[in-house]
């Protein structure tokens, strides 16, 4: 009876564990780029740090729909998303100061998209399954 408790408490760690961690995989969109200086300081001059950059915004891909969340407040941001195959924009908007965004691309055919976001301290951009 011990041995079949432990089989099965074992079995459905596993599979828990599996699953969650392709849940994570195929939710997170990775964003790339820079975050742009807002002080006239010359890159050469610069004192150069080592410490960890927080990525003000992160993307997320859930049953169609793409999550934008915001790790800081910026007065304005556009955030754009074009169909790779055809270089089509199938989302185009300006935001003032959000802090979270929804985007339904339920109507979009399967294939692969990139988003970008930009604003005034940011530009960054990352790619996407349908």
């Amino acid at each position: 009876m011990k041995k079949l408790l432990f089989l099965l408490i074992t079995f459905l760690a596993w599979g828990t564990s599996a699953y969650s961690q392709e849940f994570i995989k195929g939710m997170e969109i990775s964003l790339y780029g820079d975050i742009k200086d807002v002080n006239d300081v010359d890159q050469e001059d610069a004192p150069k740090t080592r410490s960890i950059i927080i990525q003000p915004a992160h993307a997320y891909l859930y049953n169609k729909i793409v999550s934008v969340s915001f790790e800081e407040v910026m007065p304005a941001v556009t955030i754009k998303i074009t169909k790779e195959s055809t270089g089509e924009t199938v989302y185009s908007q300006e935001y003032m100061s959000p802090t979270a965004i929804s985007v339904d691309l339920t109507t979009q055919d399967s294939g692969t998209y990139s988003i970008e976001i930009v604003s005034d301290t940011i530009s960054l951009e990352g790619e996407f399954m349908l």
